[in-house]
């Protein structure tokens, strides 16, 4: 913890603010990937799908969590280094991380949408109360991971290029506009002028 006190909390910021959009995109590609249902056999021997377990579940979560936290870890290290480009490191963290949940995305789709031959509501088509149709749901979750994902990216690129516009800057020796100096002080002691009164 002391080796923290006194560094740019910069770089831990920019991981924190690239962690929240990169949670969403992980929750996304991991459902895909990761979603099924859960399967029941009647007193008959049917087999019969139902909502996935709370272990199928939590999984999703706790994998979408880890990602944003490896990325703010990158930003607690980027910390240690005390480098000029330290912002650069949670930014390329969130790059690598979003690309690699993206890239699978197509096929992780297609394979949630057959775990589902009835849609993510389980109900057949032919019945009235069908809300969501098959793969619909998928191409949705589809959607908006790369939707989020393409910001998420946007975002950590602008990062990248501010930090390097300021080390430009910095090398160049650029700085601001000159403060004007504070206003002179009369120096001495403050001088009382007495005046008189004449009588007439």
């Amino acid at each position: 913890m002391n080796r923290l006190r006194g560094t740019s909390k910069t770089p831990l910021a920019v991981a924190g603010i690239l962690a929240t959009p990169l949670f969403f995109v992980a929750l996304m590609a991991f459902s895909l990937k990761l979603d099924k249902p859960s399967h029941h056999v009647t007193k008959k021997g049917a087999l019969v799908l139902g909502d996935p377990t709370k272990a199928t579940i939590g999984k999703i979560y706790l994998l979408s969590l880890g990602v944003s936290v490896a990325v703010v870890l990158v930003g607690v290290l980027a910390m240690l280094t005390r480098s000029r480009f330290a912002v650069a490191l949670p930014a390329l963290a969130a790059i690598v991380a979003t690309t690699l949940l993206l890239l699978p995305l197509s096929t992780w789709e297609t394979e949630h949408t057959a775990r589902y031959p009835l849609g993510v509501d389980l109900i057949p088509k032919r019945d009235p109360g069908d809300l969501i149709l098959r793969g619909e749901w998928e191409q949705n979750a589809y959607t908006t991971a790369r939707q989020i994902g393409f910001w998420t990216i946007v975002m950590s690129v602008v990062a990248i290029a501010f930090a390097a516009v300021f080390e430009v800057r910095r090398r160049r020796g650029t700085v601001g506009p000159p403060v004007p100096p504070p206003p002179e002080i009369a120096a001495g002691q403050p001088q009382v002028v007495t005046q008189t009164r004449q009588l007439p």
